[in-house]
């Protein structure tokens, strides 16, 4: 497929994408672009099954149970800052 200027121009335009010198290397490269999608539509896929992911692994996931073994004094230690038993950060929202 061939990309005029105008083409190039109507991208431009809807990709609110500043487009220099650098046309004639674009239209170039679009064309190729083009050229490999329309060789990819000419691939015979109607006997291969649509996948969700390519990776047919799953993700191994401890089991989703409440726990009260911590030590809280321990914890309360190891944090940079605490007062009262609550955690300090600092500010996020000015």
């Amino acid at each position: 497929m061939k990309i005029t200027k105008q083409d190039l121009k109507n991208i431009s335009l809807l990709s609110k994408i500043k487009i220099g010198n650098e046309s004639s290397s674009l239209t170039a490269d679009l064309e190729s672009i083009l050229s490999m999608v329309k060789k990819m539509e000419e691939i015979d896929t109607s006997k291969i099954e649509p996948l969700t992911h390519p990776i047919e692994n799953t993700q191994t996931l401890r089991e989703d149970i409440e726990s009260k073994n911590f030590d809280r004094d321990k914890l309360q230690r190891l944090s940079k800052e605490n007062d009262a038993g609550f955690y300090l950060t600092p500010k996020v929202i000015e």
